[in-house]
């Protein structure tokens, strides 16, 4: 955020609080259902993935991963895998389309799916 301009300030009767009128610049996000994100995995659990987005938090559940990844426990650090070029761990960037969101006060959440063309690891 960047601050254009402060007005002048002005009391208000009655209660001595002051009133500023300020100009400021933002970048702002609002995801959208069906938008293309890429992200970046923050960890891999036999129910999904969690990736973030810049802010906005998204979870990708096992049945919006195609069915040829699969969930390896036992390999350092745990991942999903095709076993030939595709590797999904903590750290992987991925692409991704959101399918839901859902906004909260203090953060954004969404679920999203890597189960279509031209998505999934970068």
């Amino acid at each position: 955020m960047d601050m254009v301009d402060i007005g002048e300030g002005r009391v208000m009767p009655g209660s001595g609080q002051a009133e500023y009128t300020i100009k400021y610049r933002a970048i702002i996000w609002k995801p959208f259902r069906g938008e293309t994100v890429d992200a970046i995995v923050t960890s891999v659990k036999p129910t999904g993935i969690f990736t973030l987005a810049g802010p906005l938090s998204v979870f990708i559940a096992r049945k919006n991963i195609p069915s040829d990844i699969k969930w390896e426990p036992n390999t350092v650090p745990p991942q999903y895998t095709d076993h030939a070029d595709q590797v999904i761990e903590k750290g992987t960037s991925l692409r991704l389309k959101i399918l839901g969101v859902k906004p909260d006060v203090a953060a954004i959440n969404a679920i999203g799916t890597i189960k279509e063309d031209f998505l999934g690891p970068l």
